[in-house]
């Protein structure tokens, strides 16, 4: 077999220039699996240069010598596994993604390591998921890396700041500890409120617009005389136009000769904040793009499982109902091959589209994979989840889709449903619900089939 794939990947060299060169550590230990997952890399427009490692020394070995972009686990070795490998990884502090590679008897144990680290895992029975696989652990760990940097830039800054705040690189003003009349002001502090120096110095702190909210009378003054230190994060200042600027205030008071001065130092973080808003934002879409199928818009697997965990949990600490729906579109195989992907896809987006319409606020919908959807109903007993089973259907059914121009095609859907039992297994309550709908198909497809009819 080796000698085999040897020669499909030899024929694949051909595109090599068009290839994405990418590092690639495989800790596994077969051969042919080996063989199978550089052709796989190649067929996606990869071009990996790789090593081999099937056991913890030699992973120790690999990430200490060199870079990797990527690293693909198979979950069992001899003497060797992928939560084992998830450690080393950790170990060696290193943010490298990690892929789980596993048969189709592990695919239980493979989502647990999701939960210890792992970025996705892969079915080797289904290796044409693994390239669009590792180019969104590459996205991720892209925009991880980036985050990471305006961290470090923006905590850099803060270091500067606290070094340098006395080369009024900051706002300074000077106040006289026993009357809080301000008797200095830096240029960048008065360029920063647009007020001239002298309508600041001989004022009393108070008297001056831009410190009314901190400093409002003479009484929060000898509050701040007695504390000797106050510090604001987030601060707007009014400058003399009107406009607010966020600023970070600190004040401390320290002796100068024979007198105590109070200095307020002042710095403008309006970037720092709006470059904070901005990291937040982008963290937010990408962690929604993470649980959401680009297809059909609708929450991804690994968020149904996720999401189901919560439920179930939910279900069983107030006794409420919780049912689960599983739908498979009929003879959807003999559709694609029949029109093609791109209709398809279309089918399983306008499909995706229907489902939504359909939720309430507390449900919830998932593609769980190809053509088969699912829906969390909580607080709803299977006769009520019949009762939007049976909308879906019906207006599935009266849904045309025309695939060739001047042609209406229609289809249907199977469908499983079934109530949570409490404190069932949640492996056990998918399957109860997948065998239902198997039960569906099996009956002539295009029904509903739950626990009331069995």
């Amino acid at each position: 077999m080796a000698k085999k794939l040897l020669s499909e990947i030899s024929n694949l060299k051909s595109n090599i220039s068009n290839q994405q060169s990418l590092r690639v550590l495989m800790v596994e230990d077969s051969e042919d699996d080996e063989m199978l997952l550089i052709r796989e890399h190649k067929k996606g427009g990869y071009n990996p240069v790789y090593e081999r490692v099937a056991n913890a020394a030699a992973m120790k070995k690999a990430l200490k010598e060199k870079k990797w972009d990527i690293i693909l686990c198979d979950y069992m070795m001899p003497g060797f596994d992928a939560p084992s490998a998830i450690n080393i990884l950790k170990e060696a502090n290193l943010e490298i993604p990690l892929i789980v590679v596993t048969g189709t008897s592990g695919e239980e144990m493979a989502i647990d390591c999701m939960r210890f680290g792992a970025k996705d895992y892969i079915m080797k029975a289904n290796l044409s998921r693994l390239c669009p696989a590792i180019s969104r652990a590459l996205e991720e760990a892209e925009v991880k890396n980036k985050h990471k940097q305006a961290e470090e830039l923006l905590n850099a800054s803060e270091v500067r700041y606290r070094r340098l705040f006395e080369s009024a690189k900051d706002g300074i003003l000077i106040l006289d500890c026993n009357t809080g009349i301000i008797v200095d002001v830096n240029p960048f502090l008065v360029e920063l409120l647009g007020y001239s120096r002298e309508q600041f110095i001989e004022k009393a702190v108070w008297e001056l617009g831009p410190f009314k909210d901190i400093i409002p009378n003479r009484n929060k003054f000898l509050e701040l005389q007695r504390q000797e230190y106050i510090r604001y994060e987030n601060l707007p200042l009014e400058t003399i136009n009107g406009r607010l600027v966020n600023v970070e205030f600190v004040s401390n008071v320290y002796t100068e000769g024979d007198t105590n001065v109070i200095q307020c130092n002042i710095r403008d973080i309006t970037e720092r904040k709006e470059a904070l808003k901005a990291l937040q934002k982008s963290e937010k879409k990408y962690r929604k793009l993470s649980i959401i199928d680009d297809l059909t818009q609708l929450h991804n697997s690994r968020h149904f499982h996720a999401q189901l965990k919560i439920e179930t949990e939910r279900a069983n600490r107030y006794e409420q109902p919780l049912t689960l729906l599983l739908m498979d579109i009929d003879k959807f195989k003999e559709f694609n091959d029949t029109y093609g992907h791109v209709e398809g896809d279309n089918v399983l987006s306008q499909f995706g589209k229907l489902l939504k319409r359909f939720l309430r606020e507390t449900d919830s919908a998932y593609r769980y994979g190809g053509e088969e959807f699912t829906i969390i109903l909580p607080m709803t007993t299977d006769k009520e989840g019949i009762i939007m089973a049976e909308r879906i259907q019906t207006e599935l059914r009266e849904k045309s889709f025309s695939p060739v121009s001047g042609q209406k095609v229609y289809l249907t859907v199977s469908m499983g449903l079934a109530q949570y039992k409490p404190n069932e297994e949640i492996k056990t309550f998918v399957h109860r619900v997948d065998q239902f709908m198997y039960q569906a198909k099996k009956k002539g497809r295009d029904r509903i089939y739950c626990e009331l009819q069995s």
